[in-house]
Formats: C-alpha cells, sequence, structure tokens
C-alpha cells in the first residue's frame, strides 16, 4: 500500500490528519485542474475549496483508497464545468442592451485569451504537466510525484504538449505578439 492510499484509507474511516496529508499532497494538482478550465485564479481558489470541503463531505463512500485521486479529480472537473456553465448562463440572462465593446487595436490584447484557448485544446493527459510546468512553476519532480508519472513519462507528455502549443500559436509567434 502506497503512503497515498494509507492515507486515503485513514481519511476513509474519519481520521482528520490524513485527509489534511492528502489535501496537501493533492491540491496544487487539483488547483491545475481547475485552472485549466475556468482561467481565473480568483474563483479557482474557491472551487480548490469546494473540491476538498465535497471530498470530505462524502469521502466515507469511497470503497477503495487507491480510486482517491480520480475520484477527487473527478469532484474538481465536475465544479468547474458547472462553474463554467452558471457563468454562460448568467452571460446569456443579462437582458439589458450593452453598448458593444469596443474591438482592441493590438492583438496583444487576444494573446492571453488565445494561448489559455490552445491550452485548452490539449488533451488532458498533456494539458496538466503543461499548465503544472509553466503556469504553476513546478519542476519536473514535483510533476512526476504528483501525476506519478516516470521521469521520461513526463517529459514525452511536456514535449508533446509545447510542440501542439506550438503549432497553435505559430501565427501568434509570426507576427511577433508572443515574446
Amino acid at each position: 500500500m502506497t503512503d497515498t492510499q494509507d492515507l486515503a484509507a485513514r481519511a476513509i474511516s474519519g481520521d482528520a490528519q490524513a485527509f489534511e496529508g492528502l489535501v496537501r499532497q493533492y491540491s496544487r494538482l487539483v488547483w491545475a485542474v481547475i485552472y485549466g478550465e475556468i482561467h481565473d485564479p480568483g474563483w479557482t481558489e474557491d472551487l480548490v475549496q469546494e473540491t476538498f470541503l465535497r471530498a470530505w463531505k462524502s469521502i466515507g463512500q469511497l470503497e477503495s483508497p487507491s480510486a482517491f485521486k480520480p475520484w477527487m479529480l473527478s469532484i474538481a472537473r465536475r465544479l468547474a464545468f458547472r462553474h463554467r456553465e452558471l457563468a454562460r448562463s448568467t452571460l446569456s440572462l443579462a437582458n439589458e442592451p450593452v453598448a458593444p465593446a469596443p474591438r482592441p487595436l493590438a492583438e496583444e490584447d487576444e494573446a492571453p485569451q488565445r494561448v489559455h484557448a490552445a491550452i485548452q485544446k490539449l488533451p488532458e493527459r498533456e494539458r496538466l504537466p503543461v499548465i503544472l510546468r509553466f503556469l504553476n512553476g513546478m519542476n519536473h519532480a514535483e510533476i512526476s510525484q504528483t501525476l506519478q508519472l516516470s521521469n521520461g513519462a513526463l517529459r514525452g507528455l511536456l514535449n508533446r504538449g509545447m510542440a501542439r502549443l506550438r503549432r497553435e500559436l505559430a501565427p501568434l509567434a509570426r507576427e511577433g505578439v508572443l515574446e
């Protein structure tokens, strides 16, 4: 049994300190998963807390300690999805006429949105390492441990993810917007 499985087994039986250990171990990963979906640091923090609160409230229903990580990440993904859907429906419910926003003069204003959109298009297996490395600033050892990947597997995922991003963002790079 791994340390994570031991902590999960203890948390399933109601050990709050063991659950705190799981929170410390997985908080960066949960943050990256949620941020990768909603791109808002403030809401991401709120949803990370909500993820762990919901996980703690229902951990007794988890049947296998080895299922903790995917179970918890599914909670995070559902919360991020619901947040996105609620944000969309709230925007569409606004009935007040609004003057159209002026179009930005420079494409630099669009660059962050285009980068986030390109990251969002990555397959999740590549997106998470890219987010953890380049947005969260984690090193390879931390990412390998968090995602339970070998160094070689992690490097392959990062290389493939970055290659996809380069292809997707090539027009911006050619225009000199990304430097």
